[in-house]
């Protein structure tokens, strides 16, 4: 299997960062370096990242670790140097869960607020709409107020404006033609 040299990369990063957060002193860092590290669909819009464990391990199993990690896998447009911070925040939380973190109680919620790039934690929602934008084929409008969103499916009038309460509306967003 190939090394992707850009998830190796921020691998490193990562853990380094993770070497200096005090509330980590306890944990052995070491066993993530041998975790695969991978990427998700690029068509994907709801999951940012995964942390996949090897088949038969239950999340709900006390004492995980990252020897029942089978993959980390991050979305390929959260490595591009516009999103670069929100990745290596990604890859933190998904060790977080190879950790033997698996749920996001409070206790992981406050190790993922260790963190020290708060900007980078708060990428999350600019980065969905992000997605939802590039993999869009339909804008749905609210004929009242205006108000509109990008979809990869259509509505086919099942959905309501939250404020207006008009059934929304579906326009098809041109795909650029390639200039040969």
């Amino acid at each position: 299997m190939a090394v992707d040299s850009d998830l190796e990369l921020l691998r490193y990063r990562v853990l380094a960062t993770m070497a200096g957060i005090e509330a980590l002193d306890g944990e052995d860092l070491k066993p993530l370096s041998n975790i695969p590290l991978g990427k998700l669909r690029r068509d994907a819009t709801r999951l940012h990242a995964v942390c996949r464990y090897n088949k038969g391990v239950r999340k709900s199993d006390s004492g995980l670790g990252p020897t029942d990690v089978r993959k980390v896998a991050l979305h390929p447009s959260a490595l591009s140097p516009e999103w670069e911070r929100y990745a290596e925040f990604l890859l933190f939380h998904e060790f977080l869960h190879a950790l033997g973190h698996a749920g996001h109680d409070r206790s992981f919620r406050q190790l993922e607020a260790e963190w020290p790039d708060f900007e980078a934690i708060q990428m999350g929602e600019p980065f969905g709409a992000h997605l939802r934008e590039k993999n869009a084929k339909w804008r749905w409008l609210c004929p009242e107020c205006g108000w509109n969103t990008s979809r990869s499916v259509k509505s086919r009038g099942r959905y309501l404006c939250r404020s207006c309460r008009v059934k929304l509306v579906d326009e098809s967003i041109e795909m650029p033609t390639a200039v040969i």
